[in-house]
């Protein structure tokens, strides 16, 4: 796997896929789709999936549109983006969980190696920047 900050320039534009943020922001947002069935069929629970669809599907979206910016300024913006989104989707499957009995720990807990691997290349880029 390659490491985002090792990516920023000269990069071709498919090298985003080696990025291990990206594999598992797509894991988690392929994983938060097929949450339709599971949960309860009433306006308030279609609600609650299309907000985590939309807020897990942006995770991995966004730190694509942030890998092919020309400057890794911009692309710091987007991964916080990212970051922010990400976060959004922890309370949204928090909140599945405390109110169903869906349990998502799995999903948690991707979503939550998601989050560290933003923050630390955040951080590495705002040093190297």
């Amino acid at each position: 796997m390659l490491n985002a900050q090792s990516l920023i320039l000269n990069k071709p534009h498919s090298d985003y896929h080696n990025i291990t943020a990206y594999q598992k922001a797509k894991t988690l947002a392929k994983q938060v789709i097929s949450l339709s069935d599971q949960l309860p069929k009433n306006r308030a629970y279609d609600a609650i999936y299309l907000q985590l669809v939309r807020s897990s599907t942006s995770i991995g979206a966004n730190l694509v549109e942030g890998y092919g910016r020309n400057n890794s300024r911009e692309y710091r913006q987007f991964l916080g983006i990212a970051r922010g989104s990400s976060l959004e989707s922890e309370y949204w499957l928090e909140l599945v969980q405390e109110t169903t009995n869906i349990n998502t720990k799995a999903l948690l807990d991707i979503n939550t190696e998601i989050i560290k691997l933003l923050t630390t290349t955040i951080k590495n880029l705002r040093i190297h920047t």
